[in-house]
């Protein structure tokens, strides 16, 4: 029996603004262009607070796509509700600023027929730009589920992803701790004994905004490593919080080393040049210099409060 599939699209970034709804259009041009042969909802999940700015050419771009607006305002609960309202068995991901190959939604369907019991399967992320150092940084901030090829993983792309309509309802998107928080739910999940997989043929262009994103983005993933750990001692190296900001340097230390590896292992697969990687390594060590604010706040009990995310 054919699975009923559906497509959730929110923006989560510079929502409102020209420059958002630009690159919600390159991505329904994208869910347009889709080789997948079956029937598929599409899904526009706004904030009623935004209805009167939406574009009306939205439609005409995508004529299959159903705009709802609902009494929310962060990106995860515009998720949680657009799950909710879908009709779907399999409910797919995106965020508005992530333009999907040709073959996303087909690589995405195909995951959940072949391996029947993947509640979850991520997509690889690349930065959309001409640089290559552009497409490195692509890689140190969105690589950390990359297997380089098709396998089993242990985390969630909140912005490539596909679900089953029982496991996302059953887990949520939690947005207690901002737009980098989705740890909790995998967690919440693997703890369930859910199993996720990661799809490289589900490939998404991610817009690139600067250095301006890349602080916002920084700022929050630190907040959130330290934030996750907090609430869910279960999640590795939470004792880590016990140290208070002692323990800044030694997750500092750990995340580095991790995009090291991540860097060496998955150059090939975001077009970086092989010349290019010792830049990336010092690369690594500035961006993750900039978590260290966002990990201060997060043990000091303040919140991330400069933010072009929802």
């Amino acid at each position: 029996m054919a699975l009923r599939t559906s497509v959730i699209i929110v923006s989560d970034y510079g929502s409102g603004e020209a420059k958002g709804w630009d690159d919600l259009r390159l991505t329904l041009h994208a869910l347009a262009r889709q080789d997948y042969g079956g029937s598929v909802e599409y899904l526009l999940v706004e904030a009623s607070s935004l209805a009167d700015k939406v574009p009306a050419d939205l439609q005409v771009i995508l004529p299959s796509l159903r705009v709802v607006f609902v009494d929310e305002e962060s990106s995860y609960a515009l998720k949680n509700a657009g799950a909710r309202l879908a009709g779907g068995d399999i409910l797919g991901v995106l965020d508005g600023d992530c333009a999907p190959h040709p073959g996303w939604l087909r690589h995405l369907v195909d995951t959940f027929q072949r391996f029947p019991d993947t509640a979850v399967v991520s997509g690889r992320t690349v930065y959309r730009s001409p640089s290559s150092r552009e497409r490195m940084i692509g890689l140190l901030s969105r690589g950390y589920l990359d297997r380089g090829a098709a396998a089993a993983t242990n985390s969630i792309a909140n912005n490539n992803a596909g679900f089953t309509r029982e496991a996302l309802l059953a887990h949520p998107f939690l947005d207690d701790i901002g737009a980098f928080g989705g740890k909790l739910q995998a967690e919440s999940m693997r703890q369930a004994g859910l199993h996720f997989r990661f799809e490289p043929g589900m490939l998404a262009a991610h817009a690139y905004e600067g250095w301006g994103m890349e602080r916002d983005i920084r700022c929050h993933s630190g907040f959130a490593t330290v934030m996750v750990r907090k609430i869910d001692r279960r999640i590795a190296h939470a004792w880590l919080c016990d140290l208070g900001i002692a323990a800044i340097p030694l997750f500092f230390l750990g995340r580095l080393l991790l995009s090291w590896g991540m860097l060496l292992r998955l150059w090939r697969y975001y077009d970086v040049p092989l010349t290019a990687i010792p830049l990336g390594l010092g690369v690594a060590v500035y961006l993750h210099w900039l978590e260290i604010p966002g990990m201060r706040l997060a043990f000091s009990g303040a919140r991330v409060e400069e933010t072009a995310y929802r």
